[in-house]
């Protein structure tokens, strides 16, 4: 199960990018998520991504700057979630997220014939478009919601 999720998140992007010349990354933004069981990975494909080492579950967020801006949030979202195989959004709803609009989504679907629950934050600021994900495998269940809040709280912008 995780070499599994890694390879979605170290193998593949949500959305085509050069993480190079677009990313946001210590420019814009940070995230200094750190709770105990959580390691952070260097993929290579995210600005930041960690893996839960009990249970597979990850966090991923990413940064695209000059990118998305004539697409909504919930285009952008619905994109990430038909990334799954038989990706299916379940929920969504608009919030304020660091005084910017917000749109939180929760979806299902297959990564490799393997469920998957999905959890995406994504949001605007500073002509930069921004998406925090997790991915919990089916098998899991509902834990991790109050890791992804609190994976959302170490969010820092400058």
């Amino acid at each position: 199960m995780w070499l599994l999720l890694f390879a979605l998140i170290s193998g593949c992007s949500f959305i085509d990018n050069d993480k190079d010349n677009n990313s946001a990354k210590d420019t814009h933004y940070k995230v200094t998520f750190q709770l105990e069981g959580w390691q952070l990975l260097k993929d290579g494909q995210s600005d930041y991504a960690w893996m839960n080492q009990d249970d597979g579950r990850v966090l991923i967020s990413n940064s695209f700057c000059n990118e998305f801006q004539n697409q909504s949030l919930n285009n952008l979202a619905l994109k990430t979630i038909n990334s799954l195989s038989d990706g299916k959004l379940t929920q969504e709803k608009k919030i304020i997220f660091h005084e910017r609009e917000a749109l939180e989504v929760e979806g299902q679907g297959k990564v490799d014939g393997v469920g998957v629950h999905l959890k995406l934050l994504n949001t605007r600021r500073n002509n930069c478009y921004f998406d925090f994900i997790a991915i919990t495998p089916t098998a899991v269940g509902t834990k991790g919601s109050e890791d992804f809040k609190i994976f959302l709280q170490s969010v820092e912008f400058k």
